[in-house]
């Protein structure tokens, strides 16, 4: 490694945003880029904070955060300038709605044609989902109060963190719907009194809110004080990811200087070792290829887990040049103890599903290998049930089927085999398609009154900008909605979904019975116009919608018709994020069938893969005990990526083997 990476030495930077693909060590990375900032500048406050659902930052630090600022304790008791914080996004919503719910409702009342019972719906239903939002929101109030002198932001996987990053310009929008309101009543204000508007709280709500949101969109594209810092791992999937993700920051002007390459084999002990450093080989070529305006930061893969102060520290330390950093480390063992014989409580099981099962949802933390799991399972299932027509469906944002496929699906059916179709739907484009006949509607509606004033104009506006408003996921759900029209016409006798990572799978989980409100709530604002005009389209379409969303969430919790299954690899973080998945699951009453534990070690003698092993098998035997009622199959680590037929059928052999002790 050269010199020490930029954003650890410019001390004019304010704000750090570490993303990419799942698995990749955004969190190690992020927290070891916090740890390192907070020795080295001793009188600055930095605070690292987790923007992602599913958290992990707890676990990388060795203490219990939450959604207040803590102040990080050292090995020797000493309170550093460190402090971390998981954001809770519902406890913020709660907190928002608490303190400026009566201002928006003023502001809705005062404006619109909305009733009062209206207007209470329409903002309940509005704020509960938007995660994203209040993260933005409380990352502008954190910046605007300069209390921490650096903010590191470790985010969700590459789709929900775009969004994250697009919401300045969707507030904004958000905003002038609600000024929109407001225009009505400033008008009329001015007509009555023959006097000029005087502001009141409401118009002071949105000025604040607009300086908030204008100060963050400003900051993210600042290049003196900003940076956003990709890590990636030199695999194919990643490679492809990482590639959008440049693009589409470069894109919003949010500056990229350096990237981070993880994972990166250097040993040659064994024949798995030697084999996973060749493999790498040629991706790294392409990365050095693909990204060659960057600083590209390669960090060796390391033999053990990294959690807790001392090992960010050390991280730290290698980063910014002392390649020996971990040679510092003493041995590991304190799993020897804990370690039973995995394979005497093993209940391994083959591949088996039922025939009659209509829908597969394969889940996890990010980087775990649920697509390789979704494409093998489809493979088999199309093998196994010849006269099934069978849907792999990709659900998140950052769709990964066409890399794992090794073909191109994108936005329409498209055939794998003679029975198996697959489709990375593009959920932006149907929500875009929706609010574009919803317009064409309100517009129509409005042209058709010869009523002059200023009332009909402004609650055109308002209508017109209703959707800008609407909950986020409503996008995702249209998606679903599609597949459920597909299932109703049997179009498709089986589909498998391919999730997004686990945190916004479980808000995905949640989503159902939020839109379904909200979308009802539509419906009910649109038919007081029928009087009036016919508004058949918009509200048929959100009639539709409200029904379906019902039929989703009775199929997801029907056993008879829907498996879960889940993927984990044997890791704290892998750990963990099952057993809130699992939590969740119960509480949802969706049926959990399979639970895979993929990219486990093969039995070696190799010094440098057996330290990796040991710390393996503690975490699969938690596994197998958390889960012991399920079906639980081990998938070997392989040596290379696994993309295209090939590959998968070599994962699937690995997935059905009978019933052994390994």
């Amino acid at each position: 490694m050269g010199k020490p990476p930029e954003y650890l030495e410019n001390s004019n930077l304010r704000l750090l945003v570490f993303g990419g693909k799942g698995g990749t060590g955004k969190t190690t990375m992020s927290s070891a880029a916090a740890v390192l900032l907070a020795k080295t500048r001793p009188s600055k406050k930095i605070m690292i904070i987790s923007t992602d659902p599913a958290h992990s930052l707890s676990h990388g630090f060795g203490v219990k955060l939450d959604n207040q600022n803590t102040r990080l304790v050292l090995n020797d008791n000493q309170k550093s300038n460190l402090y971390a914080r998981q954001l809770d996004a519902q406890e913020l919503a709660v907190q928002f709605k608490i303190e400026n719910g009566d201002i928006m409702k003023k502001i809705a009342d005062r404006g619109t044609y909305f009733d009062q019972k209206d207007i209470t719906e329409f903002f309940e239903l509005s704020l509960p989902g938007m995660d994203e939002v209040m993260a933005i929101i409380e990352v502008a109030r954190l910046i605007s109060e300069n209390i921490f002198d650096v903010l590191i932001l470790d985010t969700a996987p590459t789709g929900h963190t775009l969004r994250m990053l697009n919401l300045p310009l969707q507030m904004e929008k958000w905003i002038q719907v609600m000024d929109m309101m407001l225009e009505k009543h400033r008008y009329m204000a001015a007509q009555f009194t023959r006097r000029k508007y005087v502001k009141d709280e409401c118009d002071f709500f949105l000025e604040g809110l607009t300086q908030k949101i204008q100060q963050v969109n400003h900051l993210l594209k600042d290049q003196q004080i900003t940076r956003f810092i990709p890590v990636m791992i030199p695999e194919s999937m990643s490679i492809h990811e990482t590639q959008k993700l440049v693009a589409s920051l470069l894109e919003i002007h949010i500056p990229v200087k350096e990237i981070i390459v993880n994972h990166i084999a250097k040993q040659n002990d064994c024949t798995f070792c030697t084999a996973r450093k060749l493999q790498q080989a040629d991706p790294i070529l392409q990365i050095q290829k693909e990204f060659s305006r960057f600083d590209l930061i390669f960090v060796e893969n390391v033999q053990d887990e990294i959690k807790g102060y001392n090992d960010l520290s050390l991280l730290g330390d290698y980063l910014t040049g002392d390649l020996n950093a971990f040679c510092k480390k003493p041995g590991q063992k304190k799993h020897e103890s804990m370690i039973q014989d995995v394979g005497q409580t093993m209940k391994k099981s083959n591949l088996d599903i039922d025939p009659d099962i209509q829908f597969i949802i394969v889940g996890g933390k990010g980087g775990v290998g649920k697509t390789s799991v979704a494409s093998t399972i489809g493979l088999y299932l199309s093998s196994l049930f010849q006269d099934k027509k069978i849907l792999l469906f990709s659900t998140d944002p950052a769709h990964s089927l066409s890399d794992s496929l090794d073909m191109k699906i994108g936005n329409c059916m498209t055939a794998v085999n003679r029975n198996l179709w697959a489709m990375e739907m593009n959920a932006d484009q149907l929500f875009k398609d929706f609010k574009d006949s919803y317009k064409k509607d309100i517009h129509s509606m409005f042209e058709r009154f010869f009523v002059k004033g200023m009332d009909i104009k402004f609650d055109r506006q308002v209508m017109a900008g209703l959707f800008s408003m609407a909950p986020p996921g409503l996008d995702e759900i249209m998606a679903i909605d599609t597949i459920m029209d597909l299932k109703q016409k049997n179009e498709f006798d089986m589909i498998i979904i391919d999730s997004s990572p686990t945190g916004h799978l479980l808000r995905f989980l949640e989503l159902p019975e939020l839109v379904r409100q909200w979308l009802k709530t539509l419906f009910n604002l649109l038919i007081k116009y029928e009087g009036i005009v016919k508004l058949t389209r918009s509200a048929q379409k959100a009639l539709d919608l409200s029904k379906n969303t019902r039929r989703i969430q009775e199929t997801l919790t029907d056993s008879k018709k829907t498996a879960f299954m889940m993927v984990v690899i044997p890791e704290a973080m892998g750990l963990l994020e099952s057993e809130n998945l699992y939590a969740y699951l119960i509480k949802a009453k969706i049926p959990l069938n399979h639970v895979f534990i993929n990219m486990v070690l093969p039995d070696t003698d190799c010094p440098v893969c057996v330290i990796k092993q040991k710390s393996q098998k503690f975490y699969i035997e938690k596994i197998i005990r958390k889960f012991s009622t399920m079906h639980i199959s081990q998938i070997p680590l392989f040596p290379h990526d696994i993309h295209g037929k090939t590959n998968l059928e070599e994962l699937l052999c690995e997935m059905i083997k009978p019933n052994q002790a390994r």
